[in-house]
């Protein structure tokens, strides 16, 4: 009949081939480059500026035997029920280690407890923005306001007084107008030096693996948070990790503990291949005005 307007036919099978064939390049880039030796996550030096990427232990020689272990979009997207912190948690408690969570604050709703006993633990909080998706779209006061919104909520867990230190662009995308918000509210951008797309590829053994094969001492690595059904397979890969670390001699610390220890004094003898120059800003808290102005 005229007139009529037929909907496309969604090709489903096209769009799986199409998925299929993302992680598989995917598999095959992380693969090839770690077998390499290389870390394309910090070639990014080369266009993020004042990001933490890792610290060379020729530079900064406290970091030697300690790695920087962060794990992403943390807690639980789909509610309580689907979460696994206790798992989490009970893994990093067996192999000694300590985690930086950078943490999306929409994912914490119901899970506060769950989230105070990581920091009992020991473990701390970045930012992280509110959800998993990109923010260098939004417009520099809107990012402002997200940025904010989730430090307040991170920072109502945490001890009276204690700042959020730590920020992390979701999808690594990170605009200078970001980067200006973020330095102008005392807070540090960290990415990483070993990844490999674990969200992707749900080979627990092969993530491990792959991350291995890139980390050393002064290493920052990424790895996403588990879910019951999402991403289910990190936590396995996790504790891959943990033991591959272990095995090497490594310990998983903190973020901060790991740049407070970049920060010692050298030795005399680093003392006369160059002393390290390294200096964090000290965190002042973001004004009740300022606070307000992005908020309205």
């Amino acid at each position: 009949a005229q007139g009529i307007v037929s909907k496309p036919r969604v090709r489903w099978g096209s769009l799986m081939r199409g998925a299929c064939a993302l992680v598989g390049a995917m598999w095959m880039f992380w693969d090839t480059t770690s077998r390499l030796g290389l870390r394309p996550t910090s070639w990014l030096q080369a266009v993020y500026r004042d990001t933490v990427f890792s610290f060379d232990p020729r530079a900064h020689p406290a970091v030697q035997g300690l790695v920087a272990l962060t794990i992403d979009d943390g807690l639980c997207r789909r509610g309580p029920e689907h979460s696994l912190v206790q798992e989490v948690r009970d893994l990093l408690r067996e192999h000694h280690a300590g985690a930086t969570f950078m943490l999306c604050s929409d994912y914490i709703e119901g899970l506060e407890e769950e989230a105070r006993a990581l920091l009992r633990d020991g473990h701390e909080f970045g930012n992280h923005c509110p959800c998993d998706r990109e923010y260098a779209s939004l417009e520099p006061a809107e990012f402002e306001q997200r940025l904010l919104e989730t430090s307040r909520r991170l920072e109502a867990l945490m001890g009276a007084g204690e700042r959020v230190r730590w920020f992390r662009a979701p999808q690594a995308k990170y605009t200078s107008a970001m980067r200006d918000i973020v330095q102008r509210h005392g807070l540090l951008h960290a990415l990483g030096d070993t990844y490999c797309d674990d969200w992707a590829v749900d080979d627990a053994q092969w993530v491990a693996s792959t991350m291995l094969r890139q980390v050393d001492s002064g290493s920052i690595l990424i790895i996403h948070f588990p879910e019951r059904g999402f991403r289910e397979h990190t936590l396995e890969a996790l504790r891959m990790l943990l033991e591959g670390l272990s095995a090497r001699g490594l310990r998983a610390v903190t973020l901060s503990a790991l740049a407070d220890a970049a920060s010692e004094p050298p030795s005399s003898q680093q003392s006369r291949r160059g002393r390290c120059s390294l200096r964090w800003p000290a965190l002042q808290p973001a004004s009740d005005t300022a606070a307000e102005d992005v908020a309205t």
